[in-house]
């Protein structure tokens, strides 16, 4: 089980909520386009798991664009529509048809189709000067260098020319700190920088750089960003936003102290070794705050991973950190149960006395360490009758009736508010659950275990069994005890 979160709006409102900006309340209605759909299903996906937003999803290939219209009509999907084109040609149509689009709170451009071409990301930035509504989030991804040096030799070629003999031999031990990920791939420039270092030569490594000129489209961006009015807003990538968490430890003075330069994203690139990125950016003018609880504190926090995986110690990057105090352990063991906020633990007896900062201390670092993720946590009322007869919660997840599950399946979760993949097993549990409730769940798995019998997921479902009424009673049991309330608290079941 693991959540299908990047692009979802709570993880970026919570990515902005990092740089200071104020989020958006869980609950409020919010519209989100998607610059580059290419998997129709993940956005129809999010839009279920997010009722009171309205999406959009632009598709330039046109039979592409017919499947994704299939898709939401199967999937029962009232609150999204389908858009012909790429973002050039929404823009230009928009200016015929300004009705084509609402204000938007969120323009993404996932990537999932390749980063976009210059010309594209232009567009993009145009229309989202044009269409976002003040404090609106865009996302940009895209291929930040042409090869693996090219943050190191747009470093070398900005920052050289400028420097005098001694900050040339002091740069070069701040590259070797910085890029121990690039030269630990890079045996032949590690040898290089090492004998500059020892020759006290800066010249000869640096040359090496000099003779084809340097590109960054990270920095690009960055100008083409601030000249539209758009603020710098985190990574998309949750991780990459905990520089003390994800940056090797010997770079992590030098980064922290670039963080007031324009070349700091540059910076960090060469220090994480990647040529390409997801950026947020915030339109200006937005709220920003400092206060945690503002920023924080209307998220509720799930695990991300089974509570029997969290170690008492988290080591990343020469940082550890004690997982193991009662405040800790009360937080994580509530969240095993059920995703929570601020105000539910404070009302439960195990955190009794808990002071609200410590315990929004405790969900941020959890977050921060991947432990767990913010989440929706509200969700539209589902029915609790009969805990005997569970049913498929939403339209887009009661689809599984009518589907031959052979792989992992994709779930809508109101409370996560974005998809979450499960097993082919759970997603067959699941199943029968709706089909034959907890009586007749074995009854009702037995032929699909049948129908898997010689399909590559047998192994990965029966194990070493075979399809009989015992082998389905067995899965049925297992599975239930392991996933059931999880899959109750994430809105996947009700109990009709």
């Amino acid at each position: 089980m693991y959540p299908n979160s990047f692009f979802s709006p709570v993880s970026l409102r919570y990515i902005s909520a990092l740089h200071g900006r104020v989020p958006q309340k869980a609950g409020n209605p919010f519209t989100y386009a998607d610059a580059s759909c290419v998997n129709a299903e993940d956005l129809v996906c999010l839009a279920a798991s997010n009722p009171e937003g309205t999406f959009f999803g632009f598709i330039p290939d046109a039979e592409e664009y017919k499947e994704a219209m299939l898709v939401a009509e199967q999937r029962g999907a009232s609150n999204i529509t389908f858009l012909p084109g790429t973002p050039a040609e929404i823009a230009a149509r928009l200016e015929k048809e300004p009705e084509l689009l609402p204000p938007l709170d969120f323009l993404c451009s996932n990537g999932n189709a390749g980063p976009l071409p210059a010309a594209e990301r232009d567009a993009l930035f145009s229309l989202a000067e044009k269409q976002l509504v003040e404090g609106g989030i865009l996302t940009t991804t895209y291929k930040a260098y042409s090869s693996e040096d090219g943050a190191l030799r747009f470093l070398i070629q900005k920052l050289v020319p400028e420097m005098n003999a001694e900050q040339k031999k002091e740069f070069l031990t701040e590259i070797k700190k910085l890029g121990v990920l690039y030269f630990f791939r890079h045996f032949d420039m590690a040898d290089l920088l090492d004998k500059a270092i020892a020759d006290e030569k800066p010249e000869d490594f640096f040359s090496i750089f000099e003779k084809t000129p340097a590109e960054s489209a990270t920095f690009e961006t960055l100008l083409a960003a601030g000249s539209r009015r758009f603020a710098y807003g985190g990574d998309a990538d949750m991780a990459s936003n905990y520089v003390e968490l994800t940056v090797p430890h010997e770079a992590q003075d030098i980064v922290s102290a670039c963080q007031n330069s324009p070349l700091y994203e540059i910076v960090k690139d060469f220090a994480l070794n990647r040529d390409q990125r997801s950026d947020i950016w915030i339109k200006s003018p937005c709220d920003t705050s400092a206060d945690p609880a503002e920023l924080f504190g209307g998220f509720a926090y799930g695990l991300s991973v089974p509570r029997s995986d969290i170690p008492a110690t988290y080591t990343a990057k020469g940082k550890k950190i004690d997982l193991s105090s009662p405040l800790y352990m009360a937080v994580l063991n509530l969240m095993a149960i059920m995703p929570i906020g601020v105000g539910d633990a404070l009302v439960h007896s195990s955190l009794s006395g808990a002071a609200p900062e410590n315990i929004l201390e405790v969900f941020q670092i959890l977050v921060a360490c991947g432990f767990a993720k913010p989440m929706r946590g509200v969700m539209t009322e589902i029915s609790l009758k009969n805990i005997t007869s569970p049913k498929l919660c939403g339209n887009f997840n009661l689809h599984l009736d009518k589907t031959l599950v052979e792989k992992d399946v994709l779930f809508a979760s109101e409370v996560m508010g974005c998809g979450i993949v499960l097993s082919a097993k759970d997603a067959l549990v699941l199943q029968a659950l709706n089909r034959g409730g907890i009586v007749g769940s074995a009854k009702a798995l037995l032929p699909e275990l049948e129908r898997l019998a010689n399909a590559p997921a047998a192994p990965i479902v029966l194990g070493s069994g075979v399809p009989s009424v015992e082998t389905a009673t067995k899965i049925i049991v297992e599975t239930m005890e392991a996933s059931l309330s999880k899959w109750y608290s994430l809105a996947l079941l009700e109990a009709a």
